[in-house]
């Protein structure tokens, strides 16, 4: 049997460093960084949630909160208390222990009390730094109707590309028989030795499974306090865990490339999920700014938000967020432009994401010359160049 919604508690854990994403979070939490110009990576989880009649959300939030509570707070402040529903921020507040969050499980074992106060009947536990569109209710209803203790949501990639995530072995039954973080070589599936099933971080427990579980764990001084490292491996040995497998888009934004790809995937004819869709949709904050001006020039294949200032420029699978300006002459090519970033005149940015309120002077030329970039910006190991918030050639 399928549990009702509201008996369902869902934290999203939002308080990773994000240091692989350095310098886009340098001043802001990883779920608080841009996409496709409009929204915040953290609007997807949200509204997967919201999507999937989940309305009683918290989010564990550490380093660097501050730009993602003002978007919750100017974005999701969307529940009436009568409703019961709400959107809350839970950073670590020491009524468990006297430390920050070490680790996904010691996050969620950090709010505890929470839990137990909501006595939620399952507890849905999602990353804030996912791109994706699911809805949670099949998964609901698979968990209700297998008698599990815990869901893994799961998805087949490339065992070369495996190495980076929790890798799951399965039987018939999809019931979870090993469970390993990141392996060095990831096993293959039975019937495609060159496919893995991998956790996609998404899981759905039994809240006094996990209640029990994060407590043996927080007891463990050799923990790592990890859900993929520890609460799943121990979990799978005594309790019914099973994986539900996820045919859908996912990504996890880990990397300047991994976030630049996903970037421009959009921009293809066929993009990998629909966000326009009225059934499903992505809901965000979206600020106060006049409609897009554009003079002369070419624009193809790009996404332009409101409030830009476009002259006889040309634009090519590019992305503006709110409030850009690019001048006469300039090109911008397979690049991503945060809020207020200015190209100046005759400029040249390509291959590259600019953080907000940049200043590429007049004739500057960006992602030409890999030595000369090197002086200035950090660069990708796939050659992305990235321009700090702020930043103006001095």
């Amino acid at each position: 049997m399928a549990i009702a919604p509201e008996r369902i508690l869902t934290m999203i854990l939002c308080g990773g460093k994000g240091e692989r994403l350095y310098p886009l979070t340098r001043d802001r939490a990883k779920p608080s960084v841009p996409f496709l110009g409009s929204y915040r990576i953290i609007d997807f989880s949200l509204s997967n949630s919201l999507n999937s009649g989940l309305h009683k959300i918290a989010l564990l939030t550490q380093y660097k909160s501050l730009s993602l509570e003002r978007h919750i707070l100017n974005g999701w402040n969307i529940f009436h208390p009568e409703t019961k529903g709400y959107v809350i921020s839970l950073p670590a507040q020491g009524r468990v222990a006297d430390h920050w969050y070490e680790g996904t499980a010691d996050a969620v074992f950090q709010n505890i009390y929470s839990i137990q106060r909501e006595n939620p009947e399952a507890v849905l536990v999602l990353s804030g730094d996912h791109i994706y569109k699911a809805d949670y209710r099949p998964i609901i209803v698979f968990y209700g109707e297998s008698q599990a203790d815990a869901v893994v949501l799961a998805k087949l990639k490339p065992r070369a590309e495996a190495s980076r995530f929790g890798v799951i072995d399965v039987d018939e039954e999809n019931r979870i028989k090993r469970f390993i973080e990141k392996p060095k070589n990831p096993p293959g599936m039975p019937r495609d030795p060159e496919t893995t099933l991998i956790s996609m971080g998404v899981y759905l427990f039994r809240t006094h499974v996990l209640i029990k579980a994060l407590i043996r764990d927080a007891k463990d001084p050799s923990s790592n306090h990890d859900f993929g490292k520890d609460i799943l491996p121990r979990l799978i040995e005594d309790s019914r865990v099973f994986a539900y497998p996820f045919e859908n888009y996912w990504e996890d934004i880990g990397t300047i490339d991994a976030y630049y790809k996903a970037n421009m995937l959009f921009l293809s004819p066929a993009p990998p999920l629909v966000v326009n869709d009225a059934a499903w949709p992505i809901r965000t904050y979206k600020p106060q700014f006049p409609p897009t001006f554009i003079g002369k020039g070419t624009i193809r294949n790009s996404i332009v938000s409101s409030g830009c200032l476009i002259k006889d420029a040309h634009l090519h699978d590019a992305i503006l967020s709110p409030g850009v300006k690019v001048g006469e002459g300039a090109r911008v090519e397979g690049a991503i432009l945060f809020e207020g970033a200015e190209v100046g005149p005759k400029a040249r940015v390509q291959n590259a994401v600019v953080d907000k309120f940049c200043r590429i002077p007049a004739g500057f030329v960006l992602g030409a010359d890999e030595k000369e970039d090197s002086r200035y910006f950090k660069l990708s190991a796939g050659r992305v160049r990235v321009v700090p918030k702020g930043w103006k050639l001095e």
